[in-house]
């Protein structure tokens, strides 16, 4: 690679960057070290989340069945959208404090900050009412198994971390992650679930009480959020909330807001539709097979946001270098992204057997519904770089319409195939409503944003879609099903490997001036 003086190279690792700029004379090298320790901290954070994500809804279904799994699965999805209320103002601030956190002008800085903490309070008050409301008609009105003053404390409790983030904590998480000190959360969210998940496993062991359960995880949540709070304060000694609120500067908040609102409909809204079209043993077959592709997809994210601070900095302060790169990183992503999904496609189907045995109250094993929420997955996650390219540039008012068309087709689609289809209905519209919002969001951020086309984009799709097809022919998605575990695992050795090599072979074939950017990012760094 060619360098001048004014830069630096990245480092590329499988599927991530590590960045290492130099900007105004500077060497970044702390940026560096921050984004390799929210790397880490992603991957051992994740790891701890998901193995103890499986154990406890096995938990509660060998405890209390597939009805009670469902009413909670249920109760977990409507908090969920009562997040809706912070989401614009969190990702305006976020993307605020992008260019402000990176030329360090923490008196700007300031005022964002304090304009978001105002609506954090005004948000707190609100939620509060609501998360009231809501107890009172899913525990009073909505008839479940669960006795009904257990459902009002359960959401009582499931709510007061919440809260307690909204009056006091969340906008020094904001600035930790703009700043790219993620690890940091990283690491508080692997203690949370280590202790967390300890106790309620010593609750389901000594006693039935679902109250209890969610007790400890209320104590231990709002013991993170403490130490979170006292570690922004002690670590950005310049924050003063006091300070004139720039109400301008998160004056998108509402933009924001509706693309938010559209996400929180395709993530949460399935499992919603579900318990009211069909009934809450459909709702726990649902969230068992969402437990596995949640947690791929929150693991995905976590190491994708252990970078991003660097390239919103970066789309801010050098764009000719910012193309360069996100070529690179496109690629990689979606082709790790499409690697991710072939193998859970070939190899989930035994392991949800695996894990359902002896659960007889309900029918686990559906070959079409596996299927779909692969393509669904696939489709939501693939279309993630250039999502960020809007958030990047803070286009959130101008593709509000995309938005807005993307939960209609959603919720429409939805209800209606739920009725004919039932689970699998509701996946079929959410996949209907995420074609329309990924072809629309690769046709901006390359045209409007990027002033590219979206050749190069699509080609990356096709390649791997037509690896994915060609494995899909091969080996369909119940190819190893009732296959006993050391068996599942042998092959799934043994075929992961000529399945990613024939996916890296396709991309390099197909897209060589990317691996030349990525193979001189690597020289570079070694060279160092």
């Amino acid at each position: 690679m060619i360098r001048d003086k004014r830069q630096q190279p990245w480092m590329i690792s499988p599927g991530c960057f590590l960045f290492n700029l130099k900007h105004g004379g500077d060497t970044l090298t702390g940026k560096d070290s921050r984004i390799k320790n929210n790397l880490v901290s992603s991957f051992v954070y994740q790891v701890v989340l998901i193995s103890l994500s499986f154990l406890i809804p096995r938990l509660y279904l060998e405890n209390f069945g597939s009805e009670v799994n469902g009413v909670l699965s249920t109760i977990k999805q409507i908090f969920t959208y009562m997040c809706l209320l912070e989401a614009g103002v969190g990702l305006a601030t976020t993307q605020a404090l992008y260019k402000r956190i990176g030329e360090k002008d923490y008196k700007s800085a300031n005022e964002v900050l304090s304009a978001t903490h105002s609506y954090y309070i005004r948000t707190g008050i609100v939620y509060l009412a609501l998360v009231l409301v809501i107890a009172v008609v899913y525990a009073y009105v909505i008839p479940t198994s669960i006795d009904n003053n257990v459902v009002f404390l359960i959401i009582i409790l499931t709510a007061l971390p919440a809260l307690f983030s909204y009056f006091v904590q969340a906008k020094y998480r904001i600035l930790m992650e703009v700043d790219g000190r993620k690890y940091v959360i990283n690491n508080a969210e692997t203690i949370l679930q280590l202790a967390s998940n300890a106790g309620k496993i010593l609750v389901l062991l000594l006693t039935d009480s679902l109250i209890l359960i969610q007790l400890v995880y209320c104590i231990m949540y709002i013991a993170q959020l403490a130490y979170l709070y006292f570690y922004a304060k002690r670590r950005y000694k310049w924050i003063d909330l006091n300070a004139k609120p720039d109400f301008e500067a998160i004056s998108q908040k509402n933009s924001v807001l509706v693309h938010q609102l559209s996400g929180m409909v395709f993530n949460n809204t399935d499992i919603i539709l579900i318990s009211v079209l069909c009934d809450f043993k459909a709702v726990s077959i649902y969230a068992i097979y969402n437990i596995f592709f949640s947690q791929v997809q929150n693991f995905i994210t976590s190491i994708v946001s252990s970078f991003t601070f660097a390239l919103g900095q970066l789309f801010h302060t050098d764009r000719e270098r910012f193309n360069k790169l996100f070529n690179a990183y496109e690629t990689v992503y979606i082709m790790a992204t499409f690697i991710i999904y072939t193998l859970m496609a070939v190899f989930l189907l035994p392991l949800i057997q695996i894990y359902t045995s002896g659960i007889n109250d309900a029918e686990y094993t559906n070959v079409f519904l596996l299927l779909l929420f692969v393509i669904m997955n696939l489709i939501a996650n693939g279309k993630l770089p250039v999502n960020s390219i809007i958030e990047y540039s803070g286009e959130f008012e101008k593709t509000r319409s995309h938005a807005v068309w993307e939960m209609v087709i959603n919720i429409t689609a939805s209800v209606v195939a739920i009725i004919y289809w039932g689970i699998c209905g509701a996946i079929l519209g959410t996949i209907a409503a995420l074609i329309y919002r990924c072809i629309v969001t690769i046709h901006y951020s390359n045209k409007k944003v990027l002033k590219r086309s979206s050749v190069s984009t699509y080609r990356l799709w096709i390649i791997n879609g037509a690896v994915f097809a060609l494995v899909m022919a091969i080996f369909f998605v119940d190819a190893f099903s009732n296959m006993s575990f050391f068996k599942l695992l042998l092959n799934g050795i043994i075929h992961s490997i000529w399945i990613a090599g024939l996916y890296v072979l396709a991309n390099f074939v197909f897209n060589k001036s990317a691996f030349k950017t990525i193979f001189e990012l690597c020289r570079g760094k070694k060279k160092q």
